[in-house]
């Protein structure tokens, strides 16, 4: 099985044969339950920097991953024959899979816009997938006592089954999809962007 590291290296070589440049990479680990999670942004070269057309690619890792990672599926937990090894933990494939989350963000600049917007946004994102990951999208909006509407993000979102039982990942076709997708947003004339 694949550790974390050759997972996010072997992204953000895909990522750059695509075409793409990863900014703001990412990397946390949470203490407590050593669940590791991984980010990065890419937007169309040339872009302006701030723009509000942007990709975001993020998976999480947590302390199981790790242990397959680095024991194997079959290692023995230390304490425990394998006959008291929980099923679960026994069963062909666990823990040798994840998903990555893409979300492509795009300006809106009023609620009253959403639902064009999501249509649009959806529209471009099915021309040019050739998979059934239907692009769901998000509004974070805030009302103000005056009953303002604002909106502050939007984006469309899916998630991608990655394997992780294989020699290196073969991502290069998914980031080629990325990059299509963020050219058709940014070119696609509907966004007017704030900067």
């Amino acid at each position: 099985m694949l550790t974390y590291e050759e997972v996010w290296d072997d992204l953000l070589s895909a990522l750059d044969e695509a075409g793409l440049e990863p900014f703001d990479v990412q990397n946390f680990i949470e203490t407590g339950t050593c669940l590791r999670e991984f980010r990065c942004f890419c937007q169309v070269p040339g872009a302006s920097t701030g723009s509000e057309i942007k990709t975001e690619i993020a998976f999480v890792w947590d302390a199981v991953m790790t242990a397959h990672s680095v024991y194997g599926l079959e290692a023995p937990q230390p304490g425990f024959s394998r006959s008291m090894t929980p099923d679960f933990a026994r069963r062909d494939g666990f823990g040798n899979a994840l998903e990555l989350e893409i979300k492509y963000y795009f300006p809106a600049k009023n609620f009253e816009s959403a639902g064009f917007l999501t249509r649009t946004v959806q529209n471009i994102i099915m021309a040019i997938v050739d998979h059934q990951n239907f692009p769901e999208v998000n509004f974070e909006i805030s009302v103000a006592p005056d009953h303002v509407v604002t909106v502050h993000r939007a984006c469309a979102f899916y998630r991608w089954p990655v394997p992780l039982d294989t020699e290196r990942l073969k991502l290069t076709p998914l980031c080629k999809e990325i990059a299509r997708v963020l050219h058709a947003l940014h070119h696609s004339g509907h966004f007017e962007e704030s900067v």
